[in-house]
């Protein structure tokens, strides 16, 4: 853990009444009904002392965790929500959303919103890696431990961070591409959608894409950055690339919308049998590009995974445990070849298939 952080619950007994299971931090509520009113023969009960981090919570006691998402329009983010909202349900956790938009502004609201309701807990997919840190600050003053699910942050103290390898994973998918390229004597040039280069994730990815890449010879000679992440978006930059570059013959999505959109804009130039589609994240509609071919390979990302450990690191948390700073959970390398006996930890872990 980067910093402890101080966890700081003030319960404020009321007179006369209290709310059942009172543990997480709520705001005072008159009581509505005297029939709820406790025994006048039984003594009020005191208030709870303070607890250190890391002390286990009472049993039973329910928490409320905040999860503030970049955007609730990216299906990306739904499966990570998937992923939370399905380990929440089994800690008996209760889980806010909030949406960002893809707005750094909003975000910071939004964490100010979420201490203000007094949440247990924060799991926070930053909408880039510099807006982070102010997030950070306000749960920190206000003693909420945050975990941090994806993206990166820049700085800033944290309980822990749960991430995909990106290097790693785009260095698998360079390598699969560049040997493919070399087996099948292709040459020409390479193209890339990122993801926006604001974001750690972004530049580890693009870096290990591009170095490997660069042990078979190749290089990447455009590069485009997604802002908004739509299939039109991608469509529109993968026929820039195109023209761009006349020789071309690969392009790499960083993320699904992206290589929908190169997928789309390939198929209707006619380049099927001159461009490769390389992919990172993965979605149910990559899979059968997989199966046919349209794609060659992909890199997907765990995004329900991720959710999951999420809430595990928070229940270990909880129950006084120590957590790791770091959690990686592995990239999937899918190829033609293996994709079908992925197909249940893609739909249990990546992004559902039904």
């Amino acid at each position: 853990m980067k910093k402890k952080l101080l966890s700081l619950l003030l319960c404020t007994v009321m007179v006369g009444t209290m709310l059942a299971g009172c543990g997480s931090k709520k705001e005072e509520t008159p009581a509505a009904n005297t029939e709820t009113e406790a025994p006048a023969e039984k003594e009020e009960t005191p208030a709870p002392e303070e607890k250190e981090e890391g002390e286990a919570a009472p049993a039973g006691e329910a928490k409320t965790v905040a999860y503030i998402t970049p955007s609730t329009t990216t299906p990306f983010w739904n499966w990570v929500e998937a992923g939370i909202q399905s380990a929440a349900a089994e800690a008996g956790y209760k889980v806010e959303v909030y949406d960002s938009a893809n707005d750094s502004a909003t975000q910071l609201k939004n964490a100010q919103n979420a201490i203000t309701a007094q949440v247990d807990a924060i799991i926070i997919s930053p909408t880039d890696s510099a807006s982070c840190p102010a997030v950070l600050e306000e749960a920190e003053s206000a003693g909420i431990p945050v975990i941090i699910c994806d993206i990166g942050t820049d700085e800033g103290n944290y309980l822990a961070m749960v991430s995909t390898p990106n290097y790693e994973g785009a260095y698998e998918v360079g390598k699969y591409l560049g040997q493919y390229m070399k087996d099948n004597n292709l040459s020409g040039s390479v193209g890339e959608i990122t993801i926006p280069l604001s974001r750690i994730n972004g530049q580890n990815r693009t870096k290990g894409f591009e170095d490997a890449l660069k042990e078979f010879g190749f290089e990447v000679n455009t590069v485009l950055e997604t802002s908004d992440f739509t299939v039109d978006e991608a469509d529109t930059q993968t026929r820039n690339i195109v023209t761009a570059n006349s020789d071309l013959v690969a392009v790499f999505a960083n993320h699904d919308q992206a290589t929908l959109g190169a997928v789309t804009a390939v198929a209707d130039l006619d380049l099927k049998d001159k461009v490769l589609v390389a992919s990172f994240d993965g979605n149910p509609d990559i899979v059968e590009y997989l199966k046919s071919g349209q794609v060659l390979v992909c890199g997907a990302q765990q995004a329900k995974k991720m959710g999951k450990e999420s809430i595990n690191a928070l229940v270990s948390h909880f129950a006084g445990e120590e957590v790791p700073e770091e959690i990686q959970v592995p990239v999937l390398l899918l190829t033609a070849d293996n994709v079908e006996e992925y197909l249940t930890e893609i739909d249990e872990d990546v992004c559902g298939l039904n």
